[in-house]
């Protein structure tokens, strides 16, 4: 399994997501951050008197995936995310050791992306 943390512009957060659910993907989390230093785009970025720093609207993407589906998670990331100017983002993979489900006690890879099992079948 693996961990697919993607940072991206907040505009382009939908058209990621509904590639990602069109293809079977649908579990993730999205969560609102701001982007400081080279990921900002020079022309979009605002200035912060709290953190006296210029910083970007950006979105934290998190998806856990099988390691066969992890390639496939980062080019449709790629593909949708782009828009060819500075501060389109950037990609971590780790690799994920265990999970386990809270309500059912599962644990392993068994129930990740539980719905793209079923389409594909």
């Amino acid at each position: 399994m693996n961990e697919i943390k993607a940072f991206i512009r907040k505009r382009k957060a939908e058209e990621v997501i509904d590639g990602l659910e069109a293809q079977g993907f649908c579990c993730m989390t999205l969560i609102d951050v701001m982007g400081l230093g080279r990921m900002s785009d020079p022309e979009k970025s605002q200035l912060s008197i709290s953190i006296a720093e210029r910083f970007t609207h950006i979105v934290k993407l998190v998806v856990v995936c099988s390691e066969k589906d992890t390639d496939q998670v980062i080019e449709i990331i790629r593909k949708k995310a782009r828009s060819g100017q500075p501060g389109d983002g950037i990609i971590y993979v780790t690799p994920v050791t265990n999970s386990i489900h809270i309500r059912s006690g599962d644990s392993g890879s068994g129930f990740l992306q539980h719905e793209r099992r079923d389409k594909t079948l």
